[in-house]
């Protein structure tokens, strides 16, 4: 059972994200020394400073995650595909791929298939699909989670963070669906000690936050008054 207890090591849920479009260098290597010190499990980082997260993060605990097709998946499968080739040779531990929602809603999950497919089939690494579940009625999650299942992705990441927090009744809803064959990371609104928990509690395996510092510190904080 998550609590808020310090000996529950709640760091290796978070990955830590800077996708910010005002990021800067100094912001990234901030977000480095953070996961590294506070023993985050990853870090997200746009496709541009993926190569200095690899650098900074080598053979460092935290793995490194970026993006193709963010944020809104609306670019072509071949331009996606070459985007997730570039990130892997750069030795990136893993792709989240933002799907077209376009082709969810035309209900032409054959081209969702097509395009995670061909990215799994070419890069070595982890491979995630982004959703917006938020954006998504309870049909379409459920077929493009089937697809998701079939394609050979690793986990489905909840949002890119622009169409607002996933309740926690979706997140227990989409675990149905996956029941435990993929990961679940969930991004997006996740700024407290209690948004982790029940977010963790409905059954996410990773948070994306921008907040890990403050989160940990909310927890230690607790464990010294309990």
């Amino acid at each position: 059972m998550i609590s808020s207890h310090p000996e529950i090591e709640l760091a290796g849920f978070i990955e830590q994200t800077c996708l910010k479009p005002t990021a800067t260098v100094d912001d990234v290597r901030q977000m480095c020394w953070e996961a590294q010190r506070y023993r985050f499990a990853a870090v997200c980082v746009a496709p541009v400073y993926a190569p200095l997260a690899v650098e900074l993060l080598h053979k460092q605990k935290p793995q490194v995650f970026t993006v193709v097709g963010f944020p809104l998946g609306l670019t072509t499968a071949p331009c996606k595909l070459f985007e997730a080739q570039e990130a892997a040779a750069r030795g990136v531990t893993g792709l989240e791929v933002m799907v077209n929602l376009g082709a969810i809603k035309s209900g032409h999950y054959n081209a969702i298939y097509e395009e995670l497919g061909q990215i799994v089939d070419a890069v070595g690494c982890e491979v995630r699909a982004i959703l917006e579940l938020n954006l998504l009625d309870a049909t379409e999650r459920q077929h493009v989670a089937e697809v998701c299942l079939d394609v050979g992705v690793t986990a489905l990441k909840t949002s890119a963070g622009w169409s607002g927090p996933v309740r926690p009744e979706d997140i227990l809803g989409l675990r149905r669906i996956l029941r435990n064959q993929l990961g679940i990371k969930v991004a997006g609104g996740i700024h407290t000690l209690n948004q982790a928990l029940e977010r963790l509690a409905a059954g996410a395996n990773r948070l994306g936050t921008g907040r890990g510092v403050e989160i940990l510190r909310e927890q230690h904080a607790l464990g010294e008054t309990a």
